[in-house]
């Protein structure tokens, strides 16, 4: 062994071997055992290593003489100044290249290269003339009606009149009529009858206010049991397996996503002591989750879709890390309409001690009745057992006015983790179950409405005549119009489909078709 690296190890060796003779014999045969084992691997590096210790050691010593007669100019504590000077700006400079590699790591190395192409002055321009076409095509195109307000009227005008300018605005709206409607989803209505009612449940509960319980109990009660029924649908509350399921209503898919990721998030927190969380979705999940990736610092990871179009399993533990938060299955998926493998992808996160979110925004009140009707529906729901967080929609197929969802949660500890409370502020106590404090208790009373008017019968009724409209689309799809290929095997009422040839058929041109002709 070299005399310096004897010199370097003598302090340690002085502190270990009196510790060291107070360990019993066995201890010491077991040390010499492990001992020889790796002396006998390493004896044929020695000569090699030797070597390279020779040749290095000159320029080391020559290097820490050079450094002590560099610092032997200077005073200790002058000596001290500067090495914390130096690490300091070292560590500086380490932070801000974590800080930098950490966003292009959340925005990904494609679309940071991207960015940086667009800093560029001749892109930067390029780009600007571009979207000014654009902002000046779109202005073009906004239909206007006599009356523009920009600032508020010097006077202010009668009720009538003004019921009288509402009206001429409403009337250059899309018509729709139940039966009739010609857009792919948008609006969710059963018939005049049911839009009335919630028209009228509407008024009555326009002033109130959940965010003042005791003000308006009524309000309260209502978002209680629609959040209850809603789980009872979904197999979650007392004699399920998942009997403490528990939830909020909110303003709607996205919010109700936001909340299901800022529990998880801050539950893991909690738990787990994550402190740069990451997500796992597939790149069929709603836009929503990149927008709560941008609002909670959170890093998106994007796991592949099968051939099929959906997300399984396999590709889903592979993305899954020590800093994963939440990984998400969507039960449909908006751009195919079809369910993913949520017992796979649950029974994966569960694996590794992570939530598992499903998406039910779009077909939460239509699959369990689908599925009741004899359809093949993977299980999606409750009872999944690592399923611990659902968001459905009650403004979709659950026919209400828009503006309400629920957001579901298998156990309390982790709805928790959604509340925001303020128990020191200056204007009281605070407690907020949602991203608004105010809301409105009339949107949560038409929710309640139209879910008690329906029924299930309504709801099975509404899902046989939906899953006949879309079995019919996609058998005439198949028949008569072979430039068209439909995409994997939809399990609800959306059916997304493609060109057979892109190289043919532009299916950008065919929507812009579509389109003109009011579809």
């Amino acid at each position: 062994m070299p005399a310096w690296l004897q010199q370097m190890l003598e302090p340690f060796v002085k502190i270990v071997a009196p510790a060291a003779q107070q360990l019993g014999p066995e201890f010491h045969q077991s040390t010499r055992a492990v001992a020889a084992a790796l002396d006998g691997l390493a004896r044929p590096f020695v000569p090699l290593l030797q070597k390279l210790v020779d040749a290095v050691s000159p320029q080391l010593l020559a290097s820490a003489a050079a450094a002590d007669a560099l610092l032997g100019r200077y005073r200790p504590w002058q000596v001290v100044l500067l090495a914390a000077g130096a690490t300091l700006l070292l560590v500086t400079a380490v932070q801000a290249a974590a800080a930098r590699l950490g966003r292009i790591r959340r925005q990904g190395v494609v679309n940071w290269a991207c960015a940086c192409i667009r800093a560029a002055p001749f892109i930067r321009g390029l780009l600007a003339r571009e979207k000014a076409k654009v902002a000046a095509k779109i202005a073009a195109g906004i239909q206007r009606d006599g009356l523009c307000l920009t600032q508020l009227p010097q006077q202010g005008r009668p009720a009538k009149a003004v019921l009288e300018l509402l009206r001429a605005k409403e009337s250059r709206n899309v018509r729709v009529a139940p039966g009739t409607n010609s857009m792919s989803g948008v609006v969710y209505i059963k018939d005049e009858e049911h839009k009335q009612l919630l028209d009228d449940a509407y008024c009555l509960f326009s002033w109130s206010n959940p965010l003042h319980a005791d003000i308006f109990p009524s309000a309260r009660q209502m978002e209680a049991e629609v959040t209850a029924m809603t789980a009872a649908m979904l197999h979650g509350g007392p004699g399920t397996s998942a009997p403490l399921a528990c939830g909020a209503m909110t303003s709607g898919g996205t919010e109700s996503i936001l909340l299901a990721i800022k529990a998880a998030r801050d539950f893991m927190a909690a738990t787990r002591g994550i402190t740069a969380p990451e997500l796992v979705v597939g790149p069929s999940a709603h836009a929503a989750y990149w927008k709560a990736a941008e609002y909670f610092n959170i890093k998106l990871v994007q796991a592949p879709l099968g051939q099929d179009f959906r997300l399984h399993s396999s590709s889903v533990a592979r993305c899954i890390s020590r800093r994963t938060v939440l990984v998400v299955a969507s039960a449909p998926g908006f751009p195919h309409g079809v369910v993913d493998d949520v017992a796979g992808i649950a029974a994966a996160a569960a694996a590794r001690g992570v939530p598992c979110h499903v998406d039910c925004c779009l077909g939460g009140f239509l699959l369990p009745f689908v599925e009741q009707l004899g359809y093949d529906v993977p299980v999606f729901d409750f009872r999944v057992p690592g399923v611990t967080s659902i968001s459905v929609d009650t403004h979709k197929f659950g026919m209400a006015h828009k503006g309400s969802s629920v957001v579901l949660y298998r156990t309390p500890e982790l709805r928790q983790h959604q509340f925001t409370r303020v128990t020191d502020w200056s204007g009281g106590l605070y407690i907020s179950p949602t991203m608004a404090g105010s809301r409105s208790g009339a949107v949560i009373a038409t929710a309640w409405a139209s879910l008690v008017h329906l029924g299930q019968d309504g709801l099975l009724a509404a899902a046989d005549g939906i899953m006949q409209a879309a079995r019919d689309f996609k058998r005439q799809l198949s028949l008569q119009l072979p430039q068209l290929r439909v995409l994997g095997q939809p399990h609800a009422s959306v059916v997304a489909f493609a060109a057979a040839d892109p190289a043919k058929l532009n299916i950008y041109c065919l929507n812009d078709l579509l389109t003109q002709k009011g579809w």
